[in-house]
């Protein structure tokens, strides 16, 4: 192997560790960490302060990391011009999600619509429906979503490749 299939490995391995720091942190404060917060009865705004500090210094890591090596990723699979408009498709849907991530990460930290805001609303079915798909529960949703993109735009890669 040369030093370019190296160099593409390492892309690789340091964009699939980022998402994965990024989407498993994400899932691990939803299911675990908040919950845990909010049954113990601890004060946690000054917990939510100090994780989110912490948690917000990984996101922003992670998320430059994705940046770029996704667009090496891009520029290496798209450059020999052999695959189909099929693959172009896989992947625009998944940076149309993963722009929209992006934007909530970031729109998040500035607004109101968020978990909180929902606390409001009516009990009912909508409202369940509303909570799983409001601030960054629907940033775990949309990155779980990436993942199976990039898993079939792999295999579609792989199989066009040969």
């Amino acid at each position: 192997m040369d030093l370019a299939s190296w160099f593409h490995i390492a892309v690789r391995w340091a964009h699939f560790v980022s998402a994965s720091a990024w989407l498993g942190g994400g899932i691990f404060w939803l299911v675990v960490l908040r919950p845990a917060v909010k049954k113990n009865g601890v004060s946690d705004s000054r917990i939510n302060k100090n994780v989110s500090a912490e948690f917000r210094t990984l996101v922003d890591t992670c998320l430059f990391v994705l940046l770029a090596t996704g667009a090496v990723m891009t520029f290496e699979r798209l450059t020999p011009g052999t695959l189909g408009v099929n693959y172009l498709i896989v992947l625009g849907i998944k940076l149309s999600l993963v722009t929209v991530m992006f934007y909530l990460i970031r729109a998040k930290r500035h607004t109101a619509w968020n978990y909180r805001s929902i606390q409001n609303f009516p009990r009912n079915p909508k409202r369940n429906i509303l909570r799983l798909l409001a601030g960054y529960n629907l940033v775990i949703v949309l990155g779980l979503i990436v993942y199976l993109l990039s898993s079939v735009l792999r295999s579609m890669y792989e199989v066009t490749v040969g």
